[in-house]
């Protein structure tokens, strides 16, 4: 059975024979006065917006009236996708194998590496307070195991509150701009660790820290829907994944370090603090500087490139962006079924991040050396890099096997909780082989992601969708520190059996869940395209100052529309 995950299609209804028939009156006086197209279903009524509202009536138009047919789909100038006011200054063609190539090699070149530094930077500032607890942050802030578990809950409460006003700001504004502004952010809240001493402090910096995190993520999604097509974003996910998830190799190396450095009065967790803070401030400079809002104002790409950009791409059957909340879209986002199922996978599946903060900790308690424990921490990065390589090694080779991937990878995270909970405590060996497997999680985590995204149109109900998956992100991540308790210590029983069964087998049924959903709906939206021909064009209707309204016929990418309204997608 295949699944046509890239390509979701649903939410249309099949036409009466009689609506049929008038559909194909109107096809003639399309094609007479607009250009070629073919029949596109109407819009169901949870489709309608205040913005774009279609004539009810089912009337034949004669080839003299002027008007265009009441079911193609129309909206105001105002309201179309950002590539609109783009192709109004200049016409091209669909580019050439070689220039689609060249095209996406230029995007590679100058956005990969962005988001590869951007995650790894990420991360390793996230790990900050983990790194830190082997470093002497838990005795200058004179922090118990309980405080020090709130401290990792209340960087995601800030996450959480931060998550739909950040989303809401990437619509409304510059998304390079927007990004590099709260990187530097980001970077200046990690240096005000240092004077901390209490964990009264540490509570109001790692809460401000989950304000200014909760736009990277989306913003690195939202970048590659606009630059990439879906089976590009199914393999570069997991390569960006990769670079970092391999953060604990920079944050052990780094860790092993800075306990070299000796200076009266300034612990290693803080000089830990002072480079990790200082790189993330120099990138958030050099990303606002340098990084793409959008293909349209690309200065890497001439002004022919960025439109073939956005051309090169439109299998993706979405658009770029949109500037304004379209609350019909909202709407349809909540929903959505399918919506929820990322959602509750985003959830569970973090539930096990608690372990992020925890490694250095549990590492130590199998009675290894500070020492070993820095050098240790290093090998869980480097099983999370070997595994999203060759996940996006597989992606690339491959078509419609995300779920497949995704699945497997829940298998070692599995048996992660039965070694744990099942070897004796002197084998810490084998115990910390159980720590180790658990990396592999990374691969459902950064497959689903882009999943939820890529099955998703429309420029609000995608972002809606984001920050709902990131949400659940959010949830899962603050209540997974409360897992680790005082009294389950040493082997915390209790805990890796939680894991097994939320972490590893619910995230797992999710997935399966979608995958039939999506199967079923695209079988559907395939027998309807043998039935009936789909239209790819709309109508823009742009109001000029003396008041006269142009009319341009437009591909439906340009439309802004969600995936139920485009049978196409």
């Amino acid at each position: 059975m295949s699944m046509q995950v890239p390509t979701l299609r649903q939410g249309c209804q099949r036409p009466s024979s009689y609506a049929w028939a008038q559909r194909k009156a109107i096809d003639v006086c399309i094609m007479a006065k607009y250009g070629s197209c073919v029949w596109r279903a109407p819009p169901t009524d949870n489709m309608a917006s205040d913005h774009r509202k279609s004539n009810a009536k089912a009337a034949v138009q004669s080839e003299d009236d002027s008007s265009p047919p009441p079911d193609v789909p129309k909206l105001s100038d105002r309201y179309a996708d950002e590539s609109y006011k783009l192709f109004q200054k200049l016409q091209v063609n669909d580019p050439t194998p070689e220039e689609a190539r060249k095209i996406r090699n230029k995007c590679l070149w100058r956005i990969l590496p962005f988001l590869c530094i951007g995650y790894h930077l990420m991360y390793v500032d996230k790990q900050t307070l983990g790194s830190s607890a082997i470093l002497g942050i838990i005795k200058d802030a004179h922090l118990n195991s309980n405080q020090y578990n709130w401290l990792s809950s209340i960087f995601y409460f800030g996450y959480l509150v931060a998550e739909w006003p950040q989303n809401w700001a990437l619509q409304r504004f510059p998304v390079g701009k927007w990004l590099g502004g709260n990187l530097i952010v980001w970077g200046g809240i990690t240096l005000l660790h240092i004077p901390c001493n209490s964990f009264a402090s540490l509570f109001v910096v790692r809460f401000l820290l989950g304000l200014s995190e909760a736009c990277i993520v989306p913003a690195f999604l939202l970048t590659m829907s606009m630059f990439f097509t879906y089976q590009e974003q199914a393999v570069l996910m997991p390569v960006m994944w990769s670079i970092g998830n391999a953060s604990p190799i920079t944050s052990g190396l780094l860790s092993y370090g800075v306990i070299w450095i000796k200076t009266d009065g300034f612990s290693p967790w803080k000089w830990f603090m002072v480079i990790t803070g200082g790189i993330t401030v120099i990138f958030g400079g050099i990303v606002l500087l340098l990084f793409p809002d959008s293909p349209v104002h690309a200065r890497f790409l001439t002004y022919e490139e960025r439109a073939q950009a956005i051309l090169r791409i439109k299998e993706n059957h979405s658009g770029i962006e949109q500037k304004t909340f379209k609350k019909y879209q909202f709407i349809e986002a909540i929903q959505d079924a399918k919506t929820w199922l990322f959602f509750l996978h985003a959830w569970s599946q973090e539930m096990a991040n608690g372990l992020t903060n925890q490694y250095s900790l549990i590492i130590n308690s199998f009675g290894f050396t500070v020492l070993q424990t820095t050098l240790l921490g290093t090998v869980s990065g480097a099983v999370s890099f070997v595994c999203l390589i060759s996940a996006a090694i597989v992606l690339h080779k491959t078509t419609n096997c995300r779920s497949w991937i995704s699945l497997a990878s829940y298998i070692p995270g599995a048996l992660s909780s039965i070694l744990l909970l099942g070897l004796p405590w002197s084998n810490r060996w084998g115990l910390i082989t159980g720590i180790w497997i658990r990396s592999t999680t990374g691969i459902a985590y950064a497959v689903v992601m882009i999943w939820a995204a890529n099955t998703s149109a429309g420029h609000t109900k995608k972002t809606t969708v984001i920050a709902l998956y990131h949400i659940g992100y959010g949830l899962g991540n603050i209540i997974s520190p409360q897992l680790f308790r005082p009294q389950w210590k040493p082997r915390y029983r209790p805990t890796w059996i939680i894991l097994l069964v939320v972490a590893a087998i619910l995230p797992s049924i999710c997935i399966v869940a979608l995958r039939i959903i999506l199967v079923k709906e695209n079988k559907r939206r395939d027998k309807l395209q043998e039935e009936i021909d789909v239209r790819d064009d709309g109508i823009v209707e742009e109001i000029h100052d003396n008041g006269t309204s142009v009319t341009h016929v437009v591909d439906n990418n340009q439309l802004d529309l969600t995936d139920k309204e485009n049978l196409k997608l």
